[in-house]
């Protein structure tokens, strides 16, 4: 069963959550001065003790840092690690730029069609079933509902798994994320134009299945530039959902 948050759990969260978003979204930008104690006249009202334990998290993530003489500051943009995924949902949860969204979609090139391509050569009988399962889910679902999203996540994740290699397994949950918001964003669009994602995804499995790696590489590649093409489309036609989506838990 899961544990209830307490009330200053819950607290330290909306702190955390608004602070962050404001500096990933640019509302704060490298530099500012953030301040050490609560605004009384916040609609959240945390107490001293929480709001300073929000700004000792938001610094050993790297977010703020302070400094002598100048207070506590927003840190430099180089400073911050995408690859952290409260990083990532809080910059998903802000106002989003392109070219936040291109560059999470290039570290997908980089980091899926290898996945796919160790997959087709190492993967076990018992991967590959849990890859066709997650296929499966893929086919029966309505687009953009929570069931498909949740095929979807377990479909890449089962691929990435399915190379063996540990050290890419962590790279999971900057895909996840990448994932879930993406499929939000399309909520409401043309369940038609689902069917050339079901489709790169079909190509995809078969591949691995036949153990052909550079075949699997390939319908990997098209499959994540077809997602970032369908997700731009998607941000420019609702430019608002982009910056007011659910974020996930």
């Amino acid at each position: 069963m899961r544990a209830m948050s307490s009330p200053s759990e819950s607290l330290f969260k909306q702190v955390t959550d608004r602070i962050a978003v404001a500096i990933l979204s640019g509302d704060l930008e490298a530099g500012a001065l953030v301040p050490t104690e609560p605004d009384p006249g916040s609609e959240i009202a945390p107490s001293r003790s929480v709001y300073r334990e929000a700004l000792k998290f938001l610094s050993a993530k790297g977010l703020i840092e302070a400094r002598q003489r100048s207070g506590t500051r927003v840190a430099p943009r180089t400073a911050w690690n995408l690859l952290d995924p409260d990083i990532l949902r809080w910059a998903l949860a802000g106002r989003i730029d392109e070219d936040l969204v291109k560059n999470l979609y290039e570290l997908r090139l980089f980091i899926e069609p290898n996945a796919a391509r160790l997959a087709a050569l190492r993967r076990t009988p018992a991967q590959m079933a849990l890859i066709l399962e997650a296929l499966a889910g893929l086919e029966d679902n309505e687009p953009y509902g929570d069931d498909i999203i949740q095929a979807d996540i377990d479909y890449h994740t089962r691929v990435i798994d399915a190379a063996n290699n540990p050290a890419l397994s962590c790279l999971k949950s900057t895909i996840v994320s990448t994932l879930m918001w993406s499929m939000r964003l399309q909520r409401g669009k043309d369940p038609a134009l689902f069917s050339l994602a079901r489709a790169d995804h079909r190509r995809v499995a078969r591949a691995i299945e036949s153990g052909n790696g550079d075949q699997a590489a390939a319908f990997m590649a098209a499959l994540v530039n077809d997602a970032l093409h369908d997700t731009l489309a998607a941000m420019r036609q609702s430019p608002s959902r982009a910056s007011a989506h659910e974020s996930s838990e």
